[in-house]
Order: C-alpha cells, then sequence, then structure tokens
C-alpha cells in the first residue's frame, strides 16, 4: 500500500539564488517512483504529480487572489448604511508571470519527535525553488517544492526585497485536481467546528450529500456545499494508494498543509 502526503504552506523570506531558466521543470523522489512537474502556462503557474507511469495530480493552478489594502478604509454611504472597502482594488496573484529561475537540492537526516509512535523518524527529500516575477507589477513570488518518496510538500515564499511586504490574501487559488474520482474520507467543512462523523463518497459526490452529512451542532460555520475539513483521505484504485491533505474549499480540488523550518 502506497500512501502519498500532499502539504503546502505560505512563508515570508528573503530571495534564493538564481539557476537555470526555463518554462518547465522536473522532480523525481529520491527512489525515483513519484515525479512532479511544474509548467508554466502561458503566465499561469501549474504542477502535477505521477507514481510511477500513473496520474496522481493533474496540472493544477497555483496562486493567490490578493486583496487591495492591508483594511478597509473607504468610507461608503448608501442611504442611512456605511460600509467600507479598499481604497485600491485587489489584483490577482496567479498568472501573468515569467520565470525567474529554478534551483535544486537534496536532504536527508534522522530526528528525533518530542512524542509519537516512532523513537527516530528518517527525512529524505528532493528539493525544486521556482523563482517567479509577475511581468507589469514586478512582484516576485517562490514556490519551493519538496518531494519525499512517499508525498509531495510544497509552499509559497513571498521574497522581502520588494514592496509587496503587508498584504492581506483574500483567496488561494491552489488546486488539487485529483486524477481520479476517489473514495474520499472526510468530515464538512465548517469555520467553528470539527465535531462531525467521517463519511465516505466519491469526490464527485461530495457536494450533492453535504446536506445530509451536515449534523446539527449549536456552534457551526459551514463555509461551502464542497468544502472539507482538515484532514481528508482519498484512496486512488488505479495504484492502490492514499493520499492525505488538509483542506479548506475543494469542490474536486484539495489545498493542504506543510513544514516548518527551524
Amino acid at each position: 500500500m502506497k500512501k502519498i502526503i500532499l502539504m503546502l504552506a505560505v512563508a515570508l523570506t528573503a530571495c534564493s539564488p538564481k539557476a537555470e531558466i526555463t518554462d518547465t521543470a522536473t522532480l523525481a523522489s529520491p527512489d525515483g517512483e513519484l515525479t512532479m512537474n511544474f509548467i508554466l502556462e502561458d503566465g499561469v503557474p501549474k504542477y502535477s504529480l505521477k507514481h510511477k507511469d500513473t496520474e496522481v495530480v493533474l496540472p493544477s493552478r497555483l496562486g493567490f487572489d490578493m486583496r487591495g489594502t492591508v483594511k478597509a478604509e473607504q468610507l461608503n454611504f448608501e442611504g442611512s448604511n456605511v460600509t467600507k472597502s479598499d481604497v485600491k482594488p485587489g489584483f490577482n496573484f496567479d498568472r501573468d508571470f515569467e520565470l525567474v529561475g529554478t534551483a535544486t537540492d537534496s536532504f536527508e537526516e534522522d530526528w528525533t519527535p518530542v512524542w509519537g509512535e516512532e523513537s527516530t523518524i528518517h527525512s529524505h527529500y528532493n528539493e525544486l525553488l521556482v523563482q517567479l516575477k509577475q511581468k507589469d507589477s514586478n512582484r516576485l513570488l517562490n514556490i519551493r517544492f519538496r518531494l519525499f518518496d512517499d508525498g509531495l510538500g510544497f509552499r509559497y515564499e513571498f521574497p522581502q526585497d520588494q514592496d509587496l511586504v503587508y498584504f492581506v490574501i483574500k483567496e488561494e487559488l491552489t488546486e488539487f485536481a485529483m486524477a481520479e474520482d476517489c473514495f474520499a474520507w472526510w468530515i464538512p467543512g465548517d469555520y467553528d467546528t470539527q465535531e462531525y462523523e467521517y463519511e465516505e463518497c466519491r469526490l464527485s459526490e461530495i457536494e450533492k450529500n453535504f446536506r445530509n452529512f451536515l449534523r446539527g451542532n449549536s456552534s457551526q460555520t459551514p463555509f461551502s456545499t464542497s468544502g472539507v475539513q482538515t484532514p481528508d483521505e482519498v484512496r486512488q484504485r488505479s495504484v492502490y494508494q492514499y493520499s492525505r491533505s488538509s483542506s479548506c474549499q475543494l469542490s474536486l480540488y484539495a489545498p493542504s498543509c506543510g513544514w516548518q523550518e527551524s
């Protein structure tokens, strides 16, 4: 049985060294069984994942919608109502990119957790850093992928030596487009509670089953009929593997969690 873990994180970092410039880049796991492809298609960053010759994640978009300001300051008077809105319009941060450079690295270590079932954990991965620049705005975005023998993790990095210092993410647009209509074990996405029983159905059936699986709760704020809660696990039949992701707005996509460096 093969378990593939999908992870995502957001971080602020300094710029990393540049390497060869290309529109595509490929990363293999240490054992060579997983392959991740990055492609910049018409300025839109995407990635895909394979296990041997089997598609696990189809080409999936990366990026964000950003607010124009950190907080709403423009007063709007509509009859007796007064509302606030952003002084500056929001902007897309998922398109019109050019590739500035790529860099690769590898890492291997054994580390001891504070608690858990394992006394020692072996960490071994290959890494791909993708450096992007938005053509008109000159805003910079790095995406760092780490591919292990049992999973893929990636995070967004906002280089600090640019004007984009204080910002608010309006919506994350990261996609996990699963190659199959997998069976999923999930609970409804809710901002206030995780007190639900796990349900099982195919990814395509989540939206139509959402209301039936939504149990009454005195404190609940579901955000979408296609949203599921952290964590969410799916089974892919073609290679009998499991993929697990921490997630929010799904449809058939699943944003997820990631790592933090010390």
